[in-house]
């Protein structure tokens, strides 16, 4: 009886807190959302700051440096990277960057955000992507794909990558 009164009061304490905005039924491209109700300006330079991590990141894949690649990511993140298991930690995420990377190179990385929703210091990024890449042997592959990342902000008003999922749109071999 507890454990229900419990839930009740949680998902009633979580519908008082979800906004009109949020609950918003259009879903016409791309939608910046925020959950706080902040300033449409606010959330887009947190858009920008969230790009420029992600170009980093991009960019040291593309160089083949994974701890470069890796520093995008909170100490404490969670990776869900495809065709891998779970990586839990900076370390754990490195090494699984490093696994991708053994396989093919990076030549090329384009990500398209779908959505941004903002709400504190959180923000949840849903996006696509297009990548090239250059097996040990063989042709490139083109690979289509996409991402759903949640960052925190962090002291200095970057943010950084706490939960990361990538899958690709190819069929599975």
């Amino acid at each position: 009886m507890r454990s229900a009164r419990c839930t009740v009061i949680a998902l009633t304490a979580l519908a008082a807190c979800t906004t009109k905005e949020a609950r918003r039924s259009d879903t016409t491209a791309p939608a910046t959302a925020t959950l706080a109700g902040a300033p449409a300006a606010d959330v887009a330079a947190n858009g920008k700051a969230i790009e420029a991590a992600e170009a980093l990141q991009a960019a040291a894949l593309i160089k083949g440096d994974t701890l470069a690649a890796a520093a995008f990511y909170a100490d404490d993140a969670i990776v869900l990277p495809p065709n891998d298991k779970l990586a839990k930690g900076r370390e754990a995420i490195t090494k699984a960057m490093a696994n991708m990377l053994a396989v093919a190179k990076i030549t090329a990385f384009t990500p398209h955000r779908e959505d941004l929703i903002v709400s504190g210091d959180y923000a949840i990024e849903t996006s696509t992507f297009e990548m090239t890449l250059q097996p040990k042997t063989g042709k490139p592959v083109q690979d289509k794909g996409k991402f759903l990342t949640v960052f925190k902000k962090q002291s200095d008003g970057s943010y950084k990558a706490i939960r990361d999922i990538i899958n690709s749109d190819l069929p599975a071999k």
